[in-house]
């Protein structure tokens, strides 16, 4: 079975900390098929700022991934920041992987943060970089000495589908001046670790997952980490097509001697030569909280329309700027 896949978003593993929602921010209206949702700021340890949407979906529903599988849609998030702050692609923690009547399904039938990292654009002794004239103030630091505090607005606006018999779009926003409000952080796990119970992916290199390319397939191999059971499902990138076993939603390999072996083979890479050849999820275990490692590999040499082989350890998945 062929799977088109959608535009492809990377994610990263992430130590988060818990801010207190703005005042300001509107609580969000009961929608039919959500049991809660909220839009809220986080920050990780090293500072970096995070909006959370999150969504619980009401028994029997459920929102989707970055891929939703075969039919659904994923979830659409804008945000409208001060001048010199940037979003980088959204976060998508571990999903649910099944395969029914409407075939692959990857997405999240209990509650879910999807997370959107944000950051002030220059570099340090350039424009823009903290310190520098002009530059934006990060919206949770103290003005300086002598200097009025000027909050700066920033909004944001969520679509996410949710599906039970039939599908329905359910719309979030919130908006505020300055994203914290006060409060004491609170210690949510570590880089790699869980955020609402799901696993966050991990890079390839943290846990030695390496994978290469060649005649139609993609070889992936690793430490099981005593796992028994290790899968792979594809992320959303354009033009790429894996050739999933008929009936199933992932990938299976097969564990020796403490190692796993994953074989996908597909089909076409992804069209865009300046974007990943092949994308996806390496998932350890059956529970949401197991571990999971964010896999993307280049183009081989030549381009897109190249056969020629590629070996890589692939790189870290940080957030990049913009969206």
């Amino acid at each position: 079975m062929a799977v088109a896949l959608l535009p492809v978003i990377r994610a990263c593993s992430v130590a988060l900390a818990l801010v207190a929602p703005p005042p300001s921010a509107p609580k969000p209206a009961k929608q039919e098929g959500i049991a809660s949702s909220s839009i809220h700021w986080m920050r990780t340890v090293e500072g970096q700022w995070v909006l959370s949407v999150t969504v619980e979906p009401a028994p029997g529903w459920h929102a989707y991934w970055e891929n939703p599988g075969d039919s659904g849609s994923s979830p659409d998030i804008a945000l409208t920041l001060p001048m010199g702050w940037t979003a980088g692609p959204t976060i998508y923690p571990r999903p649910d992987v099944a395969h029914g009547d409407d075939g692959a399904f990857y997405g999240y039938g209990s509650r879910v943060h999807y997370l959107v990292p944000v950051r002030r654009g220059g570099a340090a002794g350039e424009s823009g970089a903290p310190g520098a004239p002009g530059a934006p103030r990060d919206p949770g630091a103290p003005a300086p000495v002598g200097e009025p505090v000027r909050p700066e607005p920033w909004s944001a606006k969520a679509s996410v589908m949710v599906c039970k018999e039939r599908c329905l779009m359910a719309a979030f926003e919130s908006s505020g001046r300055d994203a914290v409000a006060g409060g004491d952080a609170l210690p949510l796990g570590l880089a790699g670790g869980t955020v609402g119970g799901r696993s966050l992916p991990d890079r390839a290199e943290s846990l030695g997952v390496t994978a290469s390319i060649a005649e139609g397939r993609v070889q992936i191999h690793g430490p099981a980490r005593s796992f028994t059971s290790v899968r792979f499902i594809p992320a959303a990138l354009p033009g790429l097509q894996v050739s999933l076993p008929d009936g199933t939603a992932a990938v299976e390999g097969t564990v020796t001697n403490g190692r796993f072996r994953i074989e996908v083979p597909f089909e076409t890479l992804g069209s865009e030569p300046s974007g990943p050849a092949f994308a996806g999820l390496v998932l350890f275990g059956n529970q949401p909280s197991d571990p999971c490692v964010r896999l993307s590999l280049p183009h081989p040499a030549g381009g897109a329309a190249s056969g020629a082989p590629v070996t890589t350890n692939p790189p870290g998945s940080g957030p990049a700027p913009g969206r």
